[in-house]
C-alpha cells in the first residue's frame, strides 16, 4: 500500500467518522470511541502484518511514519472528543431537567395541602400578598415582615387566636384561640422559616407584637 493510499484512507476514515457522529448525535460517544479504537488497533495491525512499511529502500519512510503518527494521534483526539462531548451532553441534559423543574414549580406556584388548606387561609394569604406583607417564591411563600407577626397571623388563621384589649389600659393582648394544634412544621416549610411554633408559644397570652394591627386589618 502506497503512502498516498494510506493518507487517502485515513482522511476518508476521519470524514466518515465525523459524518456518523453528526447523524447519530445521541450515540456520538459510542461512534467516536469505536472509531478511535478501530483506527488505533487497525493501524497497529497493518504495521504488524507489513501492509504499512516503516522502512523503504533501507531508509525510514517518513510519509508512512507521518501517517502512523496522524492515525494514532487522531484516535487519541477522537477518544478525547468523545468524553468532552459526553460531558457536554450530560451538562446540557442536567440543565434542561433543572430548568424544567424550575418552570414546573413556577407554574404550580404555592399549593396549600392538608391542614393548611382552608378557606380563611387562602383568603388571608391573598390579602397579605396584596398588602405587600408576603409574596410567592416558587413553591413557597416569602414573609416580608418579622417572624412574630407571621406567627401571630397564622395563629389567628389556624388556632382562632384573637386580639383583646384590657379594661384598665389601651394595651392589646394576644389571646390563644380554641384550636390547640398549631401546624408549625407545615408552616415552617411553607414559609421557609424555622420555629414558628416557638414564636407563637412564647408570645401568646402576652402583649400583641408591634404591628399586629396590620394583621388584624386582614381579618376585617
Amino acid at each position: 500500500m502506497s503512502s498516498l493510499q494510506i493518507s487517502v484512507l485515513l482522511i476518508s476514515a476521519f470524514i466518515i467518522v465525523m459524518v456518523l457522529a453528526t447523524i447519530f448525535k445521541r450515540q456520538q460517544r459510542t461512534v467516536l470511541w469505536s472509531s478511535a479504537i478501530l483506527i488505533f488497533t487497525g493501524t497497529l495491525i497493518l504495521i504488524g502484518v507489513g501492509v504499512i512499511k516503516l522502512i523503504k529502500n533501507n531508509q525510514p519512510d517518513f510519509v508512512a511514519l507521518t501517517g502512523i503518527i496522524v492515525a494514532l494521534g487522531g484516535s487519541g483526539v477522537l477518544a478525547y472528543g468523545a468524553e468532552k462531548l459526553h460531558a457536554k451532553m450530560r451538562e446540557k441534559d442536567r440543565q434542561m431537567l433543572q430548568n424544567a423543574s424550575i418552570q414546573q414549580e413556577e407554574q404550580n406556584g404555592v399549593v396549600l395541602t392538608g391542614r393548611l388548606d382552608t378557606h380563611i387561609a387562602r383568603k388571608i394569604f391573598a390579602k397579605a400578598i396584596e398588602a405587600g406583607y408576603m409574596e410567592e417564591v416558587g413553591s413557597h411563600y416569602e414573609w416580608i415582615l418579622n417572624k412574630v407577626l407571621l406567627a401571630y397571623m397564622c395563629g389567628r388563621i389556624y388556632c382562632e387566636d384573637y386580639p383583646e384589649k384590657t379594661k384598665y389600659d389601651d394595651k392589646v393582648f394576644w389571646m390563644p384561640g380554641r384550636v390547640e394544634l398549631f401546624p408549625g412544621t407545615e408552616l415552617d416549610k411553607l414559609f421557609n422559616m424555622k420555629d414558628l411554633t416557638q414564636s407563637r408559644h412564647s408570645r401568646k397570652n402576652k402583649a400583641a407584637p408591634v404591628g399586629s394591627e396590620k394583621i388584624d386589618k386582614l381579618f376585617e
